[in-house]
């Protein structure tokens, strides 16, 4: 007797199958059948390079629009029914193209963090560490070009979390802390940008030891007095490293710079916070799009700038009685029983002494990443207007507190601000060298 072939084997059991698959099994069962039926959404796969070559022509439509509408209202046809309804349409029907192509470049962040996951295992295991990882925000939705651009710096960090940050299990038992180390990789918008956090619950950064490397290195003299936040941004100057001994994760020089510059190639910035025995978060703030904005453009000593209306929170008029200042240089805007720290965009810019502040000004209030807002002042508000991002290339050094550039309606090109990085860092208290590309 030849034993039974695979083929008869499946015949055989055909028909007691079928007759289960034809029993009904309840409404559980009839639901998830009804469900299998309908159609899955139809895709199609389409080469970078043509979406990107979609988004610029989408932005070279953006600024033909403000052209067209600058031409009409110095033709002074603005008060022509027809010109303005036709005008108004258009800007509509742009509008609707660059949310659609937006939408197409934007992707979730969670195939980013799925390989993050891959990356923790990995590195603990190298380092015979416990490790759990934890993802939150994985739907949040970014630009596909910053997304890619991100995952080396984003590697070189999780990396620098499971080695530096986390201590061994004994000396989490030593210190009450379960033997397993969490790290936690999180994404959300915040002030119009994307916020990603990189956060452990380890030892925090051994700041008298980094003092010291710094010192034995020649970074910084001996005796100067820094805060903990200025010993913090030590490790990412340029081949900065606390490793003790080269090993697949650490000591080979490549070090936070390497992911400050990734980091502010795509317009972001990244920061630091950390506590003894509780932990340390990296913080990365990256812009949503890297292609078109929805801008207020405001006039600041004769000078045209734009500042994202996603970090505007509210205008009001400047006046003297609402103004506090605090010590020497600094003002507080008192406003709605609330004091918030108050910038002269034209001092913090180089246009202007203090003494030259327009008549009347207006003050901006925008929001940071951490929740907290400034006030900014400005000359005038010009308009409201969707903008094209243009980088400022290679001949410009990054400038604190200038996110790109773009080209307005009649042809002049406006520097596009960014308020969390203008009123950390102060670009320019020279009124002689003024920053500007207007010409």
């Amino acid at each position: 007797m030849q034993p039974e072939t695979p083929a008869e084997a499946q015949s055989d059991q055909t028909p007691q199958n079928s007759a289960a698959m034809a029993t009904p099994a309840g409404p559980s069962a009839r639901t998830q059948t009804a469900g299998t039926t309908e159609p899955a959404a139809a895709t199609v796969r389409v080469d970078l390079e043509r979406i990107d070559r979609l988004v610029n022509l989408v932005g070279e439509l953006v600024i033909n629009q403000a052209m067209l509408a600058q031409s009409v209202t110095e033709a002074g046809m603005a008060e022509h029914a027809a010109v303005v309804s036709g005008l108004e349409e258009f800007m509509m029907l742009t509008r609707d193209i660059q949310d659609s192509v937006m939408m197409i470049r934007a992707q979730p962040v969670k195939p980013l963090f799925q390989r993050m996951s891959r990356i923790v295992r990995e590195a603990s295991n190298a380092v015979s560490k416990d490790v759990r990882f934890k993802t939150e925000g994985e739907t949040t939705e970014v630009d596909k070009t910053v997304i890619e651009r991100l995952s080396d710096p984003l590697t070189h960090m999780i990396r620098n979390a499971v080695d530096h940050g986390l201590e061994t299990p004994e000396k989490r038992e030593a210190a009450g802390k379960t033997r397993e180390g969490v790290i936690t990789l999180s994404a959300s918008h915040r002030a119009g940008r994307v916020l990603i956090e990189i956060s452990d619950d380890g030892a925090g950064i051994n700041r008298p030891r980094v003092r010291e490397i710094a010192i034995s290195k020649g970074l910084i003299p001996a005796e100067a007095n820094l805060t903990d936040a200025e010993i913090d941004n030590l490790l990412f100057l340029p081949g900065f490293s606390t490793a003790s001994q080269i090993s697949n994760l650490s000591g080979r020089g490549v070090g936070m710079d390497v992911v400050k510059s990734s980091i502010a190639a795509l317009g972001g910035r990244v920061s630091i916070t950390s506590e003894p025995n509780i932990g340390t978060t990296f913080s990365i703030s990256l812009p949503l799009t890297l292609a078109v904005l929805d801008g207020m453009v405001v006039r600041v000593a004769n000078q045209t700038l734009v500042i994202p209306l996603n970090a505007i929170v509210e205008t009001a008029t400047l006046t003297s009685e609402n103004i506090k200042p605090i010590g020497h240089n600094t003002e507080l805007l008192h406003i709605r029983g609330d004091f918030v720290p108050l910038y002269d965009l034209g001092i913090q810019l180089g246009f202007r002494h203090h003494k030259d502040r327009a008549e009347n000004a207006i003050v901006i209030l925008t929001t940071q990443e951490d929740g907290s807002r400034a006030a900014l002042i400005v000359d005038a508000i010009m308009e409201q207007r969707q903008v094209v991002i243009k980088g400022l290339g290679k001949s410009y050094d990054r400038i604190p507190g200038v996110a790109a550039a773009t080209i307005l309606g009649d042809g002049r090109i406006a520097l596009i601000l960014d308020p969390t990085g203008l009123t950390n860092t102060p670009i320019s208290k020279s009124p002689d060298q003024p920053l500007s590309l207007a010409g």
